[in-house]
C-alpha cells in the first residue's frame, strides 16, 4: 500500500524525499501494508517520538500560506491556522490521527488516490469534513491543502540558477489530503536539522524506501535522527561544507554516537527566505562516517588521558563564563569566526586552512595526509608564536594547547 502510493507520486525532489521518510514511520510500526487503526498508532508514535522537534522555532506562515490553511482546517478539522509552520505540521498530525481512529478518513482510499492534471496534482481523498470520496471530473480545491512554501518554493527556485529562476520545470501545485499532508509533516520533523539565523536545515535520505522495511528502522532512529539532533543541538550552521561536517561529526562524537554506514550519504536542503520566496541556498550530499571515526577516537583517547590525570583541553570564555573544550572543537570555531570577519596579519585563515585540510586528510583515509596536515600546522603554528605576527589571544591559546605533545599524539 505505502510502496505503490509513493510509487504514484510523479516528481522527484524535496517533497518526495519527505513523505518516504515519513512513509517511514508507518512502515517500521505498522508495516508496509497497515490497517487503518494500525496507521493511526503510528502517527500517534511517530508524533510523541518526535515531540521536541515539533518544538523547535520555525517561521511564522506568510498571509498567502495562513488564510490558505485557516480555510482548510476549518472546512476539516473546524480548527483555525496557527501561526508557525511547526505548529501548522503538529496540528495536522494530531487531527488526522483523530479522524482515521474514528473512521472518517480512510487511509487505504487517500493512499491509493492519485490524480495528476495540467496545473495541479491531488494526492489524497476529496474530504470536506463529513464524507470523503476518490478525486472525480470536478474536483474541489478548497477540500485539498497546498503544499506549504517553505516545502513547495524550493523545488522552484534554488539561488544558483538565478533570481527565481525555475529549476525543475512546470512541476504542478501539489495538493494534499490530510494523511497526506500529514506524511510530508512526519518528513519535516525527521529531516530538521536546525532553524537558525533564518535558514532551515533539512536532512533527507533519498531512496530510503529501497530499505522498507527490515533496515529502515535502524537508518531513522540510529541514524538520521542522530546526526538531525546533532544539528539542532549543537546550532551547527552552514559556513562551508568541511566546518558544517566537521561540527557535526563532532557533536555525534561528543555523544558517543556511532551511526550505521548504510545511512550514508544523506542530502542537505538549506533553505531560506530570500525576498518573498523560500529558496534552496545549497543541496549537499553528506558522508560522515570518516570523520565519525577520526573523531569519536580522539574523543575517547583525550578522555583516556583526563582519567589519567592528563588534562588536555582549553580554557576558553564564553560570555561571562569559562568554558572546556576539545582542543580541535575550539579551533574549529575560531575557523568559523576567521571566515564571518576576515582576519589580517601573519595567521590569516590559519585555524580555517588546518581544519580544511585535517577534513580532507581523514576523508581521504590516508594516514600519511593527517600527519602531513598536523606537522603543517605545527610549523605554521610555532612561527606565529615565537614570531612577530599578530593573532588573537585566543587563537594564541588554543595553539598552545593543540601543538602540546600529548594533544598532538592524539592528533596523529
Amino acid at each position: 500500500m505505502l510502496s505503490e502510493a509513493l510509487a504514484k507520486y510523479p516528481y522527484e525532489g524535496l517533497t518526495r524525499e519527505l513523505l518516504s521518510l515519513g512513509m517511514s514511520w508507518i512502515v517500521m510500526n505498522a508495516g508496509i501494508e497497515p490497517e487503518p487503526g494500525e496507521l493511526a498508532d503510528a502517527l500517534e508514535g511517530a508524533l510523541r517520538s518526535l515531540g521536541d522537534r515539533a518544538k523547535v522555532h520555525t517561521s511564522k506562515m506568510g498571509r498567502n500560506d495562513r488564510q490558505s490553511f485557516d480555510n482548510v482546517l476549518k472546512v476539516w478539522f473546524n480548527r483555525s491556522a496557527p501561526e508557525t509552520y511547526g505548529e501548522l505540521f503538529e496540528l495536522v498530525i494530531k487531527e488526522t490521527t483523530k479522524l482515521i481512529r474514528e473512521g472518517r478518513l480512510d487511509p487505504r482510499e487517500s493512499l491509493k488516490a492519485v490524480r495528476a492534471e495540467k496545473d495541479s496534482t491531488y494526492l489524497g481523498v476529496d474530504y470536506d469534513g463529513e464524507t470523503s470520496k476518490p478525486p472525480g471530473k470536478k474536483v474541489t480545491a478548497d477540500h485539498y491543502a497546498i503544499l506549504p512554501a517553505i516545502i513547495k518554493q524550493p523545488e522552484y527556485y534554488e539561488r544558483q540558477s538565478g533570481f527565481l529562476a525555475p529549476t525543475t520545470g512546470g512541476k504542478a501545485q501539489i495538493r494534499l489530503d490530510p494523511l497526506w499532508f500529514s506524511l510530508v509533516a512526519l518528513g519535516f520533523f525527521t529531516g530538521l536539522a536546525g532553524f537558525i539565523g533564518g535558514k532551515y536545515y533539512l536532512i533527507t535520505k533519498p531512496g530510503i524506501e529501497g530499505l522498507w522495511p527490515y533496515e529502515v528502522e535502524d537508518v531513522i532512529v540510529n541514524g538520521l535522527l542522530a546526526i538531525t539532533e546533532a544539528g539542532i543541538k549543537g546550532r551547527v550552521s552552514l559556513s562551508t561544507e568541511e566546518l558544517y561536517e566537521m561540527k557535526l561529526a563532532m557533536k555525534l562524537a561528543e555523544e558517543n554516537r556511532s551511526i550505521p554506514e548504510e545511512v550514508y550519504p544523506v542530502t542537505l536542503h538549506l533553505i531560506s527566505l530570500e525576498g518573498q520566496v523560500y529558496t534552496e541556498l545549497k543541496t549537499v550530499q553528506l558522508d560522515l562516517s570518516g570523520l565519525s571515526r577520526y573523531l569519536n577516537a580522539y574523543v575517547e583517547r583525550i578522555n583516556a588521558l583526563s582519567t589519567g590525570g592528563v588534562p588536555v583541553r582549553v580554557e576558553l570564555k564564553e560570555g561571562k563564563e569559562t568554558v572546556q573544550k576539545y582542543p580541535l572543537w575550539a579551533l574549529a570555531e575560531i575557523a568559523e569566526k576567521e571566515l564571518e570577519r576576515g582576519v589580517n596579519g601573519d595567521g590569516e585563515m590559519l585555524a580555517y586552512i588546518f581544519v580544511k585540510d585535517l577534513y580532507r586528510a581523514i576523508n581521504s583515509g590516508r594516514k600519511e595526509l593527517i600527519e602531513d596536515s598536523v606537522f603543517r600546522l605545527f610549523r605554521q603554528g610555532r612561527a606565529l608564536l615565537e614570531g612577530s605576527g599578530r593573532a588573537s589571544g585566543e587563537l594564541r591559546k588554543v595553539l598552545r594547547a593543540i601543538m602540546w605533545q600529548e594533544h598532538l599524539e592524539v592528533l596523529l
